[in-house]
């Protein structure tokens, strides 16, 4: 199935290329129309976006940032593919993330590649085309097998609810999903379908997954307790399964409520985040600008900094130590030098004074501190070397601290946050995140535990540039800094 949803993909890319240069062709036509007097100076005609040009190159680049901005976003997700309502949502989206696009390329450029009559033309021409393109196309081929790949589904639950939830698949009578079985769940409840039905225990997912080749599985039962479904997503993430949940009284498993549609039956999607190759793409290219130019114009602090190291005290001016990053690699981190040469070797002496509630070591008025090295922590100064971390690929500028070496040790021999453990791990460690903006070494370890798993659960473009913006007031009050 995985190869039919990726053709199937390339298919509809293709189409909605081509429905964005008629929709650009027709807009330019419609412009030059209405203003006449610029027929002498611009010639321009449906065909001449396809031959070389002056208006060949940003035409081009217009409709490639059109596609992949709809990409970034997931409009072209097997998951979603189906979904005339999310389709439309995702599309108007699309469309202001676009015309803000091309407001800082035009300004950034210090030149007007298309008039702002010509772009909201052709954003509000091609969602509507492109909108109505999918719309007629799910009509057309509702119920009717036309080889598309079907998607395989698994019930989770024997009870009623789930009971209940195989009807409803069933009234549906859609070829673009099938309803393979039941899952039995840990814990005991009333079985309601057939014995012959269940194919297999949830205990046994991975077995069942390969033997059935399931593509999702929707948790119908109430038994399934909050924590276990959030395990749930993590196993299901690693197998690239979907999680769908019925809208139980009992909550909603992830921070972050994603409607999804199998067939026309609404549920929630709780399966765990995955960075696709569109948001990777976009967030290492805005790291990499942003550290760029964020770099030279912090340049004077950082020669500042270096040089009052230097006067402090001997020894070097970064401090390099083993971090943790994405998949458990570890990498070398930098920083300023805030601590005396020898701190790593008085930090065992003073393990008795750690003042986390878990397994992080914090202390409020470190001794191994320099002068200079407490005013670079209050205001996060000390952070500015690992500007090279993001070069370097190791970082990102937004996302979960990484962990030290030695304290990855303790953490990996507690159980009870191991789940937090593996979760953090699955994306690139950042400068900032939500623990430097709630409230940075303020915050108990539990509340860090929570703040990595909504950041993770809940990521978005959007999230990350909220974080960056609350950065800069929560560094300037240099509150929770140690």
């Amino acid at each position: 199935m995985r190869r039919a949803q990726r053709l199937l993909s390339a298919a509809v890319v293709l189409c909605d290329a081509l429905l964005m240069v008629a929709s650009l062709a027709v807009v330019c036509r419609l412009w030059l129309f209405w203003r006449p007097q610029l027929d002498r100076v611009v010639q321009i005609t449906p065909l001449d976006l396809l031959g070389p040009n002056d208006w060949m190159p940003p035409a081009a680049a217009l409709i490639v940032a059109w596609i992949v901005t709809l990409g970034w976003l997931g409009y072209y997700s097997p998951a979603k593919s189906f979904s005339t309502i999310r389709s439309v949502q995702l599309l108007t989206r699309a469309a202001w993330v676009m015309l803000l696009i091309v407001v800082v390329a035009q300004f950034l450029l210090y030149q007007r590649l298309f008039s702002r009559a010509l772009i909201i033309g052709f954003l509000s021409l091609s969602t509507l085309s492109l909108g109505v393109w999918r719309w007629a196309v799910l009509r057309l081929f509702s119920g009717v097998d036309i080889g598309l790949p079907i998607e395989r589904v698994a019930v989770i639950g024997v009870g009623e609810d789930a009971l209940l939830m195989s009807q409803r698949l069933a009234r549906e009578g859609r070829a673009a999903f099938r309803l393979v079985g039941f899952l039995r769940p840990a814990a005991l409840e009333d079985q309601r379908v057939d014995e012959e039905q269940v194919i297999g225990r949830l205990k046994d997912l991975r077995a069942v997954v390969n033997a059935y080749a399931l593509d999702t599985v929707v948790i119908a039962s109430r038994t399934v307790e909050r924590a276990e479904a959030m395990e749930l997503t993590t196993r299901c993430s690693q197998m690239g399964l979907r999680v769908l949940q019925v809208p139980f009284t009992w909550g909603i498993v992830s921070p972050r409520l994603d409607l999804a549609e199998l067939g026309q039956l609404q549920l929630i999607n709780i399966s765990r985040l995955s960075y696709t190759s569109f948001a990777q793409a976009w967030k290492r290219g805005f790291d990499l600008v942003a550290v760029i130019v964020g770099g030279l114009a912090i340049s004077p602090i950082l020669l500042l900094t270096t040089l009052l190291i230097r006067l402090e005290s001997p020894g070097p001016v970064l401090y390099t130590s083993s971090r943790v990053g994405r998949g458990g690699r570890v990498f070398p981190f930098y920083k300023f030098r805030s601590m005396v040469v020898d701190a790593d070797q008085l930090k065992d002496a003073l393990r008795e004074r750690n003042e986390s509630d878990g397994a992080l070591f914090k202390i409020k008025d470190d001794p191994r501190v320099t002068r200079i090295g407490r005013f670079i922590r209050k205001y996060s100064i000390d952070e500015f070397p690992q500007f090279l971390n993001v070069l370097r690929g190791d970082m990102n500028l937004v996302g979960p601290r990484p962990l030290p070496v030695e304290d990855l040790k303790r953490v990996e021999s507690d159980p009870e946050i191991a789940y937090w453990f593996e979760l953090r791990h699955q994306v690139p460690p950042g400068i900032t995140g939500l623990w430097q903006v709630k409230g940075r070494s303020d915050l108990g370890f539990q509340e860090m535990v929570q703040l990595d798993i909504f950041y993770v659960q809940s990521w978005s473009v959007w999230l990350d540039l909220k974080i960056l913006l609350l950065t800069l007031p929560a560094v300037l009050k240099g509150r929770g800094a140690r």
